[in-house]
């Protein structure tokens, strides 16, 4: 029966075939303050969450559980039969994801123009007239033929620039032949945009839907006043009405998300943004996600041209804006970002997935795109050995991150941001001060918003009851 999960008792016997487990190393236990019979639990392994009974946190705790409830719980990652097995395995689960992976997917930047001029560009300096040439295009697609080995099931191109719309053409001459290839090939195949939305017009799209357009990320800064100071055109002109009549033109065509960028002084302005999408009738039938992102200043002598970068933890107001953004995200009826709290790697960790800049160059992360120094080699000559280079594993070395209960969250953060703040990429970005401030807030909203928010509009179907065990599955 479907009960919310304080209507239910608790039911809690030891019994000699039922096997002793242990609570997760990786289990976090929060109050919920709708009850205070009942606790959030949830697993950083496995992305899953669950409210429990106290009763039931009890026979955790101590190894007496019902049947039911064993199963349960072991099936959403919660509780194991041997925490030191369960370590192991996380401390092999980069490897162990890699070994599981079917997918290929190529990041190209095939143009370092741009049409916007953004206060925050991370590409900074780095933009210019510069375009993937031809003969770069046609070995650019030879190149990922040959390293399409025959375990690999799906490919996918993300298509990146300066602005990647400005490149239509060239887009249509990689992704074409591609697309035939992988059907020869049985193998499923489709490409996806990071743009700023201003020539995301119907006519564009359409052009692409015939070699495998599925997807794009569009990024809108907050409401009009926000987002125009923060990312004009060229000449400073206004973006935001263009933006948003062109996805309300291409909602029903492609998946549209919608991406925005903070600042300290910006986040508190962003719940109007939604106000401006309902009048434009985008509603989370239309965009299949929001996400917010912060904008990060980092000075100092190790600091590059770009403006922006991934999540610094050493933000303090940052766990302040995740929460209230997210609340908004979810009172609105959007979707959680996908995978924002599961397992997840850094692509410079995950084989099989690489950037090509517009000259041919391989990288392992778009945001070392440019840079000589991480350049692994190139379409012509072959991938060079990164591991070294791009400091692979360097949250091993570390034994708080070996025994952190976040270690499959964060495999030691951004090697960007620990870059720009410390001159080494080697060095771990800790994340655990932003995850004690806001994952019991945020893993709440998320799994099981329609209890946690009033004004949510999650599907029911997302939650499951399991006997006195109201649970949500991992993401990914």
């Amino acid at each position: 029966m479907l009960l919310p999960p304080h209507f239910l008792a608790a039911n809690i016997f030891l019994s000699s075939h039922i096997p002793r487990m242990q609570l997760s190393h990786y289990a976090l236990i929060f109050p919920w303050p709708n009850d205070p019979d009942l606790r959030l639990l949830f697993s950083t392994r496995t992305g899953a969450s669950a409210l429990v009974p106290l009763e039931i946190l009890a026979g955790m705790e101590s190894g007496a559980l019902d049947a039911e409830s064993t199963a349960t719980l072991t099936e959403l990652g919660l509780v194991v039969p041997d925490r030191h097995a369960e370590k192991a395995a996380v401390l092999n689960l980069p490897a162990e994801l890699n070994r599981l992976r079917r997918v290929m997917k190529v990041s190209i930047v095939v143009t370092m123009e741009c049409n916007f001029r953004c206060r925050y560009c991370y590409e900074g300096s780095r933009k210019g007239k510069q375009r993937m040439s031809e003969v770069t295009a046609k070995r650019l697609v030879e190149y990922i033929k040959e390293r399409f080995t025959p375990e690999t099931t799906r490919l996918t191109l993300d298509f990146y620039g300066g602005e990647p719309l400005l490149a239509v053409a060239m887009i249509k001459k990689i992704a074409a032949p591609l697309k035939e290839y992988m059907e020869q090939r049985g193998a499923e195949f489709e490409i996806t945009l990071v743009t700023n939305g201003s020539l995301l017009t119907r006519e564009n799209v359409e052009a692409l839907l015939p070699v495998g357009l599925s997807r794009a990320k569009v990024t809108i800064d907050g409401p009009p006043r926000v987002h125009n100071a923060f990312r004009p055109f060229k000449n400073g002109g206004p973006t935001f009405d263009r933006i948003v009549d062109n996805i309300r033109q291409c909602a029903e065509l492609v998946r549209i998300a919608v991406n925005g960028n903070f600042t300290r002084d910006t986040y508190r302005e962003f719940p109007e943004l939604f106000t401006h999408l309902a009048q434009a009738a985008l509603t989370p039938e239309k965009i299949s996600q929001i996400s917010f992102a912060p904008v990060l200043h980092v000075g100092g002598p190790h600091a590059t041209d770009f403006c922006g970068g991934c999540v610094s933890s050493g933000e303090k107001w940052l766990a302040r804006a995740a929460t209230c953004l997210d609340r908004e995200i979810a009172g609105h009826g959007f979707p959680p970002a996908t995978g924002a709290f599961s397992p997840s790697l850094c692509m410079v960790d995950v084989d099989n997935s690489f950037v090509v800049h517009y000259d041919g160059g391989i990288y392992q992360c778009v945001a070392m795109v440019g840079n000589s120094e991480f350049r692994c080699g190139d379409i012509f000559t072959g991938m060079t050995d990164y591991r070294e280079q791009y400091h692979v594993g360097h949250w091993q070395k570390e034994e708080t991150c070996r025994e952190c209960v976040y270690l499959p969250l964060c495999f030691g953060g951004c090697r960007f941001m620990a870059r720009q703040r410390d001159g080494d990429m080697g060095r771990v970005e800790c994340m655990q001060g932003f995850y004690d401030a806001v994952l019991a807030d945020l893993v709440g909203q998320d799994s099981f918003g329609a209890h946690a928010v009033e004004t949510s509009r999650y599907p029911r179907e997302k939650i499951h009851f399991s006997g006195d065990i109201m649970q949500k599955t991992g993401c990914g």
